[in-house]
């Protein structure tokens, strides 16, 4: 289709729509072999063609696994990478809560219109992910969410990124067609492992078998995709990527007692200080070396919790 230039495919001051040969048009998705005729697309078009990466998995993740995906999106998009995901429940949207939540860029690919958001739970999500980066959709407006449209939008996913990471993901699901795409389209595939009698850990596993990258840090995808930004890999002021196991708190100190008892939703900080048989002073230098080495992150209503990555 003929090239369109920004001001004659804005329908509204928040809604563009591209064809193939727009400027902005993702050069990634001329790899793919089903690539949409058009799209609608709503805040950043020139993040279309900048370095991303997927992050996908379950609708019922666990605690873990929601911990992961928010820390590994918050990891990458702070060194510059643009997550995507599709804004659905569970994992994808930790992935974009993970980026914003370090004022990084995230695209939300949708399976609905431009007008609906589904889940409807995410509404506020999207509008977030709008500001610095874009939601998009093949889709014309006032289309549900039918069954047949996540297929699709998948694909939309692979193609537009380097890599695809899955966190958690059952063997048969939409997060296993969006590794599988991108397999087709030679993109990087990803897999965080999980415990072995975990329903949602048996995708991981499968992918690990079938030769996707195995991710326990940060560090192993950039090891296999460098750094999104040339200019700053190996600048010494830029912290290296650090996914690595976090340091374990001295045996019999405050800090290795308040993280016996924490978890990765989060426990009360006051019910835990009520608790300590120690005096104020060890409490305190207690929690205060878990937060500098970077163990620990604080939660809404006052609570703690495990990080997975230090960051």
């Amino acid at each position: 289709m003929a090239a369109q230039n920004s001001a004659s495919c804005r329908t509204n001051p928040e809604e563009q729509i591209i064809q193939p040969g727009h400027s902005h048009w993702p050069r990634l998705w001329e790899q793919i072999n089903d690539p949409p005729g058009e799209v609608r697309v709503r805040g950043s078009l020139a993040i279309l063609n900048e370095p991303a990466l997927a992050i996908v998995g379950t609708r019922r993740a666990s605690a873990r696994g929601l911990a992961v995906a928010r820390a590994l999106a918050a990891e990458l998009a702070a060194h510059g990478w643009v997550i995507v995901s599709g804004l659905a429940l569970g994992i994808d949207g930790e992935a974009h809560r993970g980026a914003l939540s370090v004022q990084g860029r995230s695209i939300g690919v949708m399976a609905t219109g431009s007008d609906r958001v589904y889940p409807s739970a995410h509404r506020t999500l999207k509008n977030k992910l709008e500001i610095d980066g874009c939601s998009l959709t093949e889709f014309p407006p006032g289309t549900p969410p039918l069954k047949y449209h996540f297929p699709r939008r998948n694909r939309l996913i692979a193609g537009l990124v380097l890599g695809v990471i899955v966190v958690e993901a059952p063997r048969k699901s939409g997060a296993m067609l969006t590794a599988n795409l991108a397999v087709d389209y030679n993109r990087e595939v990803f897999a965080v492992p999980g415990p072995v009698d975990l329903e949602s850990s048996r995708g991981c596993h499968h992918l690990l078998r079938e030769g996707a990258h195995l991710v326990e840090s940060a560090n192993d995808i950039t090891r296999v995709l460098g750094h999104p930004d040339p200019q700053r890999e190996g600048d010494p002021r830029e912290d290296d990527l650090r996914g690595d196991v976090l340091p374990e708190p001295r045996a019999g100190s405050a800090a290795r007692w308040i993280m016996d008892r924490l978890d990765l939703e989060g426990v009360s900080r006051d019910g835990l200080r009520e608790r300590w048989p120690g005096t104020e002073d060890a409490w305190m230098e207690g929690l205060l070396a878990l937060e500098l080495a970077g163990l620990i992150r604080r939660l809404p209503g006052g609570k703690l919790a495990h990080r997975i990555w230090s960051r």
